[in-house]
């Protein structure tokens, strides 16, 4: 159902497979909230059974054998338009990843506020740097962004009341007053010139959290395939989500064999680790 190219029939198919009581009680106590209801339900059942359509694991699971791993999260009380928080148990995970993994090189595509940034930046080893793509101040958004993602990208700095633009304003981000700063090159362009060679093949971690639609997350997926060193991995947020960020789970399939794609636990995220030569 998830991979249905009707929004609207796959809103509906989502609500009939996921219904039950406490989404009556959800729309009647907060509507709004309801249409997330869905894609919440089916990720925490991809959590329980493990395995029905792709894999999903425990972020523990996916890593080599550890003993034991402290990691470090900063988190920025939110203000302002279009700042809904990266999930906690998502920061963690990426975090765990940084710290496990030990990479040289991180390259995230989508740096928004920073905040996954700075998680990478806290947790990867002092000689690790971490790149991060933005679209520059002033820059033009195309006609096929989501409507959703036109907001994120037209948000202001916390604060400033600046919103629904139709180019992308001067950005403030959260890592620049942090002591990890140093770790973080901040990048400028659209992820779908931007060239990316490089990158190719020396990064070790890739996140993709670009734009959203289905043309934007297949060339993002094809760039971040390239740029990511064998044995690496690639991270995608917004995966499996019923509503305007469906397309993330049907170009990743259409992109990289569904059997090694794992959702981590009942989260937005989900991992493929690239074969080692």
């Amino acid at each position: 159902m998830l991979l249905t190219r009707s929004k609207r029939l796959r809103e509906v198919l989502g609500v009939v497979e996921t219904a039950n009581l406490l989404l009556v009680k959800l729309l009647v106590k907060n509507s709004a909230a309801a249409r997330s209801y869905p894609g919440i339900v089916f990720r925490d059942y991809m959590s329980l059974v493990g395995d029905d359509g792709w894999k999903s694991r425990p972020v523990e699971d996916v890593l080599p054998p550890f003993g034991r791993a402290r990691i470090v999260i900063e988190r920025v009380h939110d203000s302002g338009a279009g700042t809904a928080p990266t999930p906690l148990d998502e920061l963690a995970a990426l975090a765990l990843l940084t710290r496990v993994l030990e990479p040289k090189r991180i390259f995230e595509i989508g740096t928004f506020r920073g905040r996954t940034a700075v998680t990478f930046a806290l947790n990867c080893p002092p000689d690790c740097r971490v790149h991060t793509l933005d679209l520059p101040a002033g820059a033009t958004i195309a006609r096929d962004v989501y409507a959703v993602d036109r907001e994120f990208i037209n948000a202001g700095p916390p604060g400033s009341g600046i919103s629904g633009g139709m180019h992308k304003i001067e950005q403030v981000y959260e890592y620049a007053d942090t002591d990890v700063a140093h770790k973080i090159e901040q990048l400028y362009g659209d992820s779908a010139t931007f060239d990316f060679a490089p990158f190719d093949d020396s990064v070790d971690i890739v996140f993709v959290d670009g734009a959203h639609h289905y043309a934007a997350v297949r060339s993002d997926t094809e760039n971040a395939l390239r740029m990511v060193r064998p044995g690496g991995v690639v991270i995608w947020h917004d995966f499996a989500n019923y509503g305007d960020y469906n397309d993330v789970i049907r170009a990743v399939f259409d992109t990289v064999p569904r059997q090694h794609v794992i959702q981590l636990g009942s989260t937005e995220l989900a991992l493929y680790r690239t074969p080692a030569k």
